[in-house]
């Protein structure tokens, strides 16, 4: 009986969680009628249509679709034996109305002069817009006109229609009806349509009434209206559903017709049997049918997908102006902003040794050497002055200590100096005294130093470039002094650097994190935002319908953004290399390899988002969720040996701290591949790689 009908539903059950959608419900459709699907929003009707084309799957119950169960082999179904009309438009924006019909009949594998022919013909039934006009530029109405074309562009051998004469003119709606019954009544096609407009089913073969989950009724209109003595089919509705709620269901028995096949008996739908239950759940009597692979591919729907996906990104000119110039924006504010040394840090001087006289001053004159082994300093203040003359301070002589002071906690100096009125003097007798110097002589002989320490990073830099100059001072004073330099070093020698050079950048030191932290979140953010978007618009569900697998559109979606992403990470090198000069120790091809990878990564966790996410706004939510809390424990702002043992292992299995560390130690040491390190940061990305693949797929099944 099943494999005479269209569609044959027995006992189907379906939840989502506690909430019951579907309840032992039962329908028929034979093949070559029109079943008006009949209900209020929120009946079950959508998710009935989704399993009936394998986008869902009833949680127990028996499901026959064109003689096959759908989502095995041989039936078809998801296919092109299907034509799908969802709800919502679900066809693709930067779409002209010639593309949406071409994309989709390519998908069903037909020859472009076929659907050149079809499409003509689908042209004058449905006025649809120009060929050439885009699908959001098109009105609600004529965007609908173009998503039934669509689905009637294969003539399939069942159409599934989802409310499709919402906003279409009567005349119009007419023309559509009479199609209907014209393609059904010649071409044997069996066409199942929800509508609101109830009394326009009065045309279908036979109609289902549903309400909360079950159906009250299904026969043909006119049955119904002679058997509850009305005119019209929403009165019978609403008396239906008022003896629902009584539990006082009195309905007629659907004729056995050779006209419709055979249609499910009231007992059938009503009675609920634990002997039908046990026939159905029964493992003894389940046969076992092999199931479509979703990892099946097929060519032409491979050609049609890369099409499609391409004409997505290309049109949307603010889409890829933004994924082509965002890396290139971040990385200059970070070469530009994050790391040069810093300049023009306002530091007071107070000089009550010489107040205005440094103007004078002579370098020759402040030291001069005696034979008996002594020197006699003169102005040692306006010498060591001298030394601040750099970018980094900028000095401004102040008349006192307390308006220095106060000029620090007013933001106005960074820093402030002090020498002592007697500050050569002091210097002087120290330096010859060596240690028989007084305590007075050896507190008048410092440099008062003042800091604003607030700002860390300000506050050290500058503390340590004047202990820098303090010692090149020093030294230029033994020397003058006509003693050895090195008697003024510290007792500790800082040779050449065995890594890295003395005095580099921390730019050089961040920028192996940046780079693999803008590849990671770049590809993160467009194929989050891109899948989500196609299943958000059900563009992602009317393809799989269509017969298109998950993998088709993974790999589609993969190779179109791996091209994006390279091309981000070519743009990032050469403004990081070639333009601003940063130089690599190790291989640049190593290098790039492992940016590419992060990059891989990056759009296995965008597709996991994209899985998780029910919109745009959860999608950004997530990804910014994620992005911070890895930014700040990758070792990319502060070295991971200043965090607490437990967090640090946490730390390292983050998808770009091991990553990090591998790429500066091929960009700073010079390592190979053959280095375990290195090996290790391309082993963890490739672990994360087929783990949030994993999750993702294993979401996708459970959402079903």
């Amino acid at each position: 009986m099943h494999k005479d009908a269209a569609i044959y539903i027995r006992n189907a059950n379906k939840s989502y969680g506690d909430k019951v959608v579907l309840h032992n419900f039962c329908m028929t459709l034979p093949k070559g009628a029109i079943y008006g699907l009949l209900g209020a929003s929120g009946c079950g009707k959508t998710t009935l249509l989704s399993c009936v084309v394998g986008r869902r799957l009833f949680n127990s119950g028996e499901l026959w679709v064109l003689g096959g169960k759908p989502g095995t082999k041989g039936s078809g179904v998801p296919g092109p034996r299907v034509g799908y009309m969802p709800q919502e438009i679900a066809l693709v924006g930067e779409f002209t109305v010639s593309d949406a019909m071409f994309y989709f009949g390519r998908l069903a594998n037909m020859k472009d002069s076929r659907i050149r022919s079809h499409f003509q013909e689908l042209k004058e039934l449905l006025d649809l817009p120009p060929d050439d006009r885009y699908i959001k530029n098109c009105s609600g109405g004529q965007q609908r006109r173009v998503s039934f074309a669509v689905a009637l562009i294969h003539k399939p051998e069942l159409l599934i229609l989802d409310e499709p004469t919402v906003g279409v003119d009567p005349v119009l709606r007419d023309r559509i009806w009479k199609y209907l019954i014209e393609i059904t009544q010649k071409q044997n096609i069996s066409v199942i349509i929800t509508t609101h407009y109830i009394e326009e089913t009065r045309q279908a073969n036979l109609i289902g009434l549903m309400r909360g989950g079950k159906l009250l009724a299904e026969d043909s209109p006119d049955r119904l209206l002679r058997y509850f003595n009305t005119n019209n089919l929403e009165e019978v509705f609403l008396i239906l559903s008022r003896q629902q709620e009584t539990g006082n269901l009195n309905l007629p028995e659907v004729q056995d017709t050779s006209q419709f096949n055979s249609n499910c008996s009231i007992d059938t739908i009503y009675q609920e049997t634990n002997a039908s239950a046990e026939v159905l759940t029964s493992p003894k009597k389940k046969v076992k049918e092999e199931q479509i692979s979703s990892l099946s591919v097929n060519r032409h729907r491979l050609k049609a997908l890369m099409g499609k996906n391409w004409k997505q990104f290309y049109r949307n000119v603010s889409g890829w102006v933004f994924l082509l110039f965002f890396p290139v924006l971040e990385i200059l504010a970070f070469l530009y902003a994050v790391g040069p040394d810093i300049k023009d840090i306002p530091i007071a001087v107070v000089n009550d040794e010489n107040m205005n006289i440094c103007g004078n001053f002579v370098l020759g004159e402040s030291v001069m050497a005696y034979d008996s082994g002594s020197c006699h300093f003169h102005n040692l203040s306006c010498r060591f002055l001298t030394y601040l003359d750099n970018p980094m301070m900028k000095t401004t002589t102040v008349d006192s200590l307390p308006e220095a002071l106060d000029g620090i906690r007013h933001g106005k100096y960074v820093g402030a100096l002090y020498f002592a009125e007697n500050y050569t003097s002091a210097a002087e007798e120290r330096f010859n005294a060596g240690t028989d110097a007084g305590d007075d002589d050896l507190n008048f002989s410092q440099i008062k130093t003042y800091l604003d320490m607030s700002n860390r990073q300000i506050g050290y830099t500058v503390k340590y470039k004047l202990l820098d100059l303090y010692m090149k001072f020093q030294k230029s004073i033994f020397s003058d002094c006509d003693f050895l330099p090195k008697y003024a070093d510290l007792p500790i020698n800082f040779l050449k650097p065995v890594f890295g050079e003395e005095g580099e950048h921390f730019t050089e030191f961040m920028a192996p994190g940046i780079l693999i932290t803008l590849s990671f979140f770049s590809g993160t953010l467009l194929t989050s935002q891109i899948i989500l978007t196609d299943r958000l618009e059900g563009i992602w569900d009317r393809s799989t319908v269509g017969g298109v697998t998950s993998i088709e559109i993974t790999i589609t979606h993969f190779i179109l953004q791996f091209c994006v992403v390279i091309i981000q990470n070519f743009e990032i090198f050469l403004l990081a290399f070639w333009y601003y000069g940063l130089t690599s120790v190790g291989s640049f091809v190593i290098l790039y390899f492992m940016v590419i990878l992060q990059g891989i990564v990056g759009m296995a966790c965008g597709f996991w988002i994209s899985v998780v996410s029910n919109n745009h706004s959860m999608a950004n939510i997530v990804a910014t969720g994620t992005f911070y809390p890895m930014i700040l424990l990758c070792g990319v702002l502060w070295p991971l040996e200043g965090q607490p043992e437990f967090l640090r292992i946490f730390s390292k299995c983050l998808p770009f701290t091991i990553p990090t560390q591998a790429f500066r130690n091929v960009f700073m040491k010079g390592w190979g591949i053959d280095h375990m390190e290195v090996i290790n940061g391309v082993g963890i990305a490739l672990v994360w790689f087929i783990l949030l693949l994993s999750l993702s797929v294993y979401r996708l099944k459970n959402t079903q």
